[in-house]
């Protein structure tokens, strides 16, 4: 297994990985960073909306893969890789997982308009209490 950066060539292998394990989404926002053993086994997305300030999306494994370590490289290979102050939302019950990165929860009101602002035009998250967090 290897994780990378991914590249217009690896973008149609991503979507239907988040087609088949998540949701579909918007491939042409942020950059993508992908774990592959043979087909896709994991994502992530940072999308910069400021300079500096980056909103993380798409984290998902493969559910068969899950507890394997690959959502650990794949934050970390992205975190690494990209600088500036990473903002996520997630449900309460995975917060402990992003606590270990390094995020801490952060409330609403004290999280910066473009960020407010994107995650608005996405809708809420369905399913359970959303949980905001920040890290750097």
């Amino acid at each position: 297994m290897f994780v990378t950066r991914a590249t217009r060539h690896d973008k149609a292998d991503i979507e239907a990985f988040l087609e088949a394990n998540w949701q579909a989404s918007a491939m042409n926002e942020g950059q993508f960073f992908f774990a592959r053993d043979g087909g896709v086994v994991g994502c992530v997305r940072f999308i910069e909306i400021e300079p500096q300030t980056l909103i993380v999306e798409d984290m998902v494994v493969d559910e068969s893969r899950r507890g394997q370590g690959i959502g650990r490289e794949l934050l970390e290979t992205a975190m690494n890789s990209k600088g500036g102050t990473l903002y996520l939302r997630c449900f309460e019950d995975l917060a402990p997982y992003y606590e270990r990165f390094g995020f801490a929860r952060q409330e609403p009101p004290t999280l910066p308009p473009a960020v407010t602002a994107l995650w608005r035009s996405r809708g809420d998250l369905s399913g359970g209490e959303t949980v905001y967090l920040r890290a750097r």
